[in-house]
Parts: structure tokens; C-alpha cells; sequence
């Protein structure tokens, strides 16, 4: 697909002759003015390329820029203009981050080959992103899917906590929501410096001692570390750091931030975690969120919103006409959901209820199989 070039100036007559001039060798459109170009950038997006004239009234070349820099910082910014003082260059640069600054009039040659070389740079910018972040993702499935299969009972919510984190993300407009899925499935990572006995006590809904408090305590703190390591992944610690803080500022971490300086990848974390916590004792999605409104000290409301907008949402969607299914492992495949928690024959919990399966998960279930035996069907819903 070609990549879009937008042409800004507040002369129509000099819109028509760019795109009358290079047309043949780009996909140009145009704006008249920075208003009507950063209307273009919502709706007609995304741009590989920006060329933006300097004198305009009521906002400049550089402004438009350097907005265009924080809405789409991928874009490629360049300025021509008439006026090539050493001063507007120097704000062009500094504030609008330019890649190349070029003088009016401009021959079509030039003109051409600095676009090439911009749409090269976009090409470049974008790939080594789509790169680092499809690696980071591979990476991260790996580790989850093997934690899950060390530890079901921590991992197991982990598909479900980000497919849904990553929409309510979307549903409050942030630009990388995948950053929430990866959090998700990390976010528990420090419950494995836990010892086994405090983390069948919390899940039995016992009372901790003030030493296993502590311990259990610092899971978020442990995790956070351990994610910092990773380079990239700074926003991903801080959503991790931050997943047990109330929006009243209690809770952990003991410090000074409270409603919105908590960090929103923490704060959509944390309703979304207590959600799925909740959701098996009461009678629905929707109640269950009906129910945390009433927490306003531990949730915040614009993220319990836009939760309830993502169910709503999933409520409407169009079913499967596919029906829970008895299914013995022989049958069962990868992308199946298993719909309730699979276990040994001696009850021992092998894969957690609403698992999707991979084929590292059927691995697992024959390799127990064979050794203690598998109750059997299986509730399974067809992918």
C-alpha cells in the first residue's frame, strides 16, 4: 500500500501545482492550513510525510509541526518555505523536528528526491518499531505460556486479563494498547518468589500473618523489577508497579500518587483484574461492574465506564452458533476453550478453566495423561 504525503500551505493555487507536479510519482492530498491539516491527520490518516509551508495565518509551519510531532510522531516533517531566516530554521528544527527544511521555489527534481528520501525514512522508522514490538510480543507469549504451564492457577486468567485490557485501552483512546495486553500477562510474574504455602493460603481466601502479608505484598514491587530489565517495557513495570494502588492513593505502593497521576495502564490493571476476580460470584459482566461503581475509592469511574462499554459491546456482538461440547483429548485441538478447569484423575488442575488452547497446552495433557490419567470429557468450545 502506498504511503499518503500531505501538502499544507494557505494558497490553493500552490496545492494544485504541487499535486499537479507530483502526482504521478506520489499519493498526494492536500490542506488548506494547519487547522484543516491536523483535521486531515484524524480523519484521513496516517500521513508517511508532511510538507508544510511556513507563513500561514493564524497558525505557522512551525506550530503545525510541532503538533503534528505529539499526534503522530511517525510522520515525517518537512518545511518549505520563502522565508529562510536563521531563526525560523532553528524553531523548525527544535520544535518540529524536522527532517529536512527546504527554500522556496523549489525545483519539482529536488522536491521529488527529498520526498523519496522521506518516505525511505518513514519505511525505516516503522519497520524497526513493527519489528522491536512483534519481537517484544513473541518473546512475552513464550514466557507466559510457559509460566502457565509451571503455574495454571496464577497464569491461567492471563488470556482473558489481556484480550480485555486491551479493549477497555482502546475504549479510552491510548494509541499503543498492546503495552496493557503485556501487562497483563506480567503482571503476576513475582507471585513465583512466593512460597507455595502463601499462595495456596491466599487462594483458599485464608488470613495472612503479618510476615506472609509482606511477602505477598511486594509481588507487584518483585515483577515491576524484573520487567525493567526488559528495554521498552518502562511503561510496562510502571502499569505493573502500580496494579494494587486505590485510585484514593491507599494501598501500594505507600506514596504520594493518587486518582489521575496513577498511572492509567495501573488503573486499567486494576479494575479489570478485580473484575474477573469478582465475576464468578456475581449473576453477570454487567452487575459485576454495576457493583464496583460503588468503590469510587478504589476504582477510578472513567476506566469502570469504558469497561462497561467494552461488555456492552461484547454482549451485542454476534454469537457462535458453536455449543459447549464433551470432548476427550483425543478430540480436542489448538484454538478449542476449555470450559472448565481440566484436572488428573487425583484432581490435581492441569489447565484452568477458559484456557484457549495452544499446542503447548495439548503437550501437557497427554504428557499427564500418560503418567495419572485425565478426567474426562472435557467441556470444550469449538474455535
Amino acid at each position: 500500500m502506498a504511503q499518503k504525503i500531505l501538502f499544507v500551505d494557505d494558497e490553493e493555487n500552490v496545492l494544485s501545482a504541487y499535486t499537479r507536479v507530483l502526482r504521478k510519482r506520489f499519493l498526494i492530498e492536500t490542506a488548506l492550513g494547519g487547522a484543516e491539516a491536523l483535521e486531515r491527520l484524524g480523519t484521513s490518516g496516517p500521513f508517511a510525510v508532511i510538507v508544510s509551508d511556513m507563513r500561514m495565518p493564524e497558525m505557522d509551519g512551525v506550530q503545525l509541526l510541532a503538533k503534528v510531532r505529539e499526534i503522530s510522531p511517525d510522520t515525517i516533517r518537512i518545511m518549505l518555505t520563502g522565508n529562510a531566516d536563521q531563526q525560523t530554521a532553528t524553531d523548525a528544527v527544535n520544535k518540529g523536528a524536522i527532517f529536512r527544511f527546504l527554500t522556496k521555489p523549489c525545483e519539482a527534481e529536488t522536491l521529488g528526491s527529498v520526498l523519496q528520501a522521506a518516505l525511505r525514512q518513514y519505511r525505516l522508522v516503522t519497520a524497526e518499531k513493527e519489528l522491536v514490538e512483534q519481537t517484544l510480543r513473541g518473546a512475552i507469549a513464550m514466557l507466559v505460556e510457559l509460566l502457565s504451564l509451571l503455574d495454571p492457577e496464577s497464569f491461567g486468567r492471563s488470556q482473558r486479563l489481556a484480550e480485555l485490557s486491551e479493549r477497555v485501552g482502546l475504549a479510552m483512546g491510548l494509541d499503543e494498547p498492546w503495552y496493557l495486553g503485556v501487562a497483563s500477562v506480567l503482571c503476576q510474574i513475582g507471585v513465583l518468589t512466593v512460597p507455595p504455602q502463601v499462595m495456596e493460603k491466599t487462594r483458599r481466601g485464608g488470613i495472612l500473618n503479618s510476615a506472609e502479608r509482606e511477602i505477598y505484598a511486594r509481588v507487584p514491587e518483585i515483577g515491576s523489577n524484573l520487567i525493567r530489565n526488559i528495554p521498552r517495557l518502562e511503561e510496562v513495570a510502571e502499569a505493573v508497579y502500580y496494579a494494587q494502588k486505590n485510585f484514593n492513593g491507599s494501598g501500594f505502593p505507600p506514596d504520594n500518587l493518587k486518582e489521575g497521576a496513577i498511572p492509567l495502564g495501573a488503573r486499567i490493571l486494576r479494575v479489570v483484574g478485580d473484575y474477573l476476580g469478582l465475576l464468578p460470584k456475581k449473576p453477570g459482566p454487567l452487575a459485576t461492574v454495576q457493583d464496583m461503581f460503588a468503590r469510587t475509592a478504589w476504582y477510578d469511574i472513567e476506566v469502570l465506564q469504558a469497561l462497561r462499554k467494552v461488555l456492552q459491546a461484547e454482549a451485542n456482538e454476534t454469537r457462535s452458533p458453536s455449543e459447549p461440547e464433551p470432548m476427550t483429548l483425543r478430540e480436542l485441538s489448538a484454538g478449542m476453550q476449555v470450559l472448565d478447569n481440566v484436572e488428573t484423575q487425583n484432581g490435581w488442575l492441569v489447565i484452568p478453566a477458559g484456557t484457549i488452547l495452544r499446542e503447548t497446552h495439548l503437550e501437557k495433557l497427554k504428557n499427564f495423561a500418560m503418567l495419572t490419567g485425565l478426567k474426562e470429557p472435557i467441556a470444550t468450545l469449538r474455535a
